[in-house]
């Protein structure tokens, strides 16, 4: 079975992830042995000065794969990008969308809420057939404070990316627990490692995977790592279980909570 981690800054000396070859490599190591088969590269594109380095992006996703066909390790690659949202949002570029496919891209917010008018860009962007991919909702205080919300995106037609690191309790209990409360009512529909290095933020899946397993049964699972990344990576028609609402949860104010779980 193949083992989608469709969320990694792997490339070196991009953004805050990898900073040079020994660390990709490194990297690339680690997901190969913890059981990875298939890897997106999403670099964030913080504003539109970022597209920038797409021709750099470009270049090293060549080389790494030839990097890897030297290793005789079997990895796929895919290419996109994390896009952070902000209002006019435009996906003209080769990164924009999972292997240029014109049809999922993945999108961040601001840790600390939901920017206003989403709703409508999102809504515009699906009535287009360009499915919006939210990365680690769970970790986002407008939803740990409103989980309504992630029903809300879903049922619109926006699917979510869970980081593994959430379900395995990397970034504390609370974070944990929405993650366990988003895949309950079925708000998820991916998971990523949202890898950075190979110390704190690895590209590592396969905890994540028997914890959902544990939670949700063998057949979730492979619907989460498996099936639905790569119908994604080939830009085809997900189809999804309804949602079901979650229950409000005891809001988490101020910024002390990002402190204390080192967002």
């Amino acid at each position: 079975m193949h083992i989608y981690d469709i969320h990694t800054h792997l490339l070196p000396g991009i953004d805050d992830g990898a900073q040079d070859w020994d660390e990709t490599m490194h990297m690339v190591y680690q997901a190969y042995e913890d059981g990875t088969t298939d890897i997106a590269i999403t670099h964030h594109v913080l504003s539109d000065q970022d597209y920038e380095l797409e021709n750099e992006i470009i270049e090293k996703y060549e080389e790494l794969k030839e990097r890897v066909a030297g290793a005789k390790l079997s990895l796929n690659f895919h290419l996109g990008a994390e896009i952070f949202y902000q209002h006019g949002i435009k996906l003209d570029h080769r990164i924009s969308t999972y292997n240029d496919n014109k049809k999922y891209f993945l999108v961040e917010f601001p840790m600390q809420g939901i920017p206003r008018y989403v709703d409508d860009q999102f809504f515009e962007f699906i009535i287009d057939k360009i499915t919006p991919v939210l990365a680690h909702p769970e970790r986002n205080l407008g939803i740990i404070n409103k989980p309504q919300r992630a029903f809300e995106f879903v049922q619109r037609g926006v699917m979510l990316q869970l980081n593994a690191g959430s379900i395995t309790g990397d970034f504390g209990e609370e974070v944990r627990q929405m993650a366990e409360r988003l895949l309950d009512a079925r708000l998820i529909h991916f998971v990523g490692s949202d890898g950075h290095n190979t110390r704190r933020r690895p590209i590592v899946m396969k905890e994540a995977y028997r914890r959902i397993v544990e939670r949700c049964g063998e057949q979730t699972a492979d619907v989460l790592f498996n099936q639905n990344p790569a119908k994604a990576m080939q830009g085809l028609e997900i189809r999804i279980l309804e949602p079901l609402p979650v229950p409000p949860s005891k809001a988490i104010k101020g910024f002390g909570f990002f402190k204390k779980f080192g967002f």
